[in-house]
């Protein structure tokens, strides 16, 4: 019974071979297996973003050194003066830091009841804003801001050493201009 037998070349079951089977089995195999999504993925997932956040949050909360950015600018601009009553006053910008610092030194003494409070003068509503406030202690003080493009001067005064001045009280004893941009 081979298909060179002629006695069984007119039938029509064996053209067909049994190749309808195969080629059955054949399209099975090829459609892909879906794989269930292992639960480590989703954890490998979770952690990624959970570790993303973090460095997230923790690179908001840290506190951005501005005297390190002003002091490492190759833009530095400098203005200086002599404080009414004894001191030294430095003002130093970066246009590229978008930062500034103040240093004080030579402070004379206070009463302990009051110190130096700096604050930050905008330009276009003169408003005021504490920065800082500084004890004599015979070292220099050095205190960093950010946001120059707003600003318009810084100014040293002397108030209560309770916090309890929230805009300058007395009469300045120095206010320094930002310097212009190199």
């Amino acid at each position: 019974m081979s298909g060179t037998d002629p006695a069984h070349r007119g039938d029509e079951n064996e053209d067909d071979l049994g190749m309808d089977l195969v080629d059955q089995v054949s399209f099975d195999s090829e459609r892909p297996a879906r794989r269930p999504i292992k639960k480590w993925m989703f954890v490998v997932a979770g952690l990624a973003v959970v570790l993303i956040g973090l460095v997230a949050a923790l690179v908001t909360m840290i506190p951005s050194n501005d005297v390190a950015k002003v002091e490492r600018a190759s833009d530095q601009v400098v203005a200086q003066g002599e404080m009414e009553g004894g001191g030294h006053a430095v003002l130093t910008t970066s246009a590229r830091a978008d930062a500034g610092m103040i240093e004080l030194t030579d402070l004379p003494a206070l009463d302990s009841a009051e110190n130096y409070s700096v604050w930050l003068i905008e330009d276009s509503t003169d408003r005021s804003t504490f920065l800082a406030g500084a004890t004599p202690n015979g070292k220099p003080v050095k205190e960093g801001f950010n946001g120059i493009e707003k600003l318009g001067s810084v100014m040293v005064s002397i108030e209560p050493s309770d916090g309890s001045s929230t805009a300058p009280s007395t009469e300045p004893l120095i206010v320094l201009d930002l310097p212009a941009d190199k």
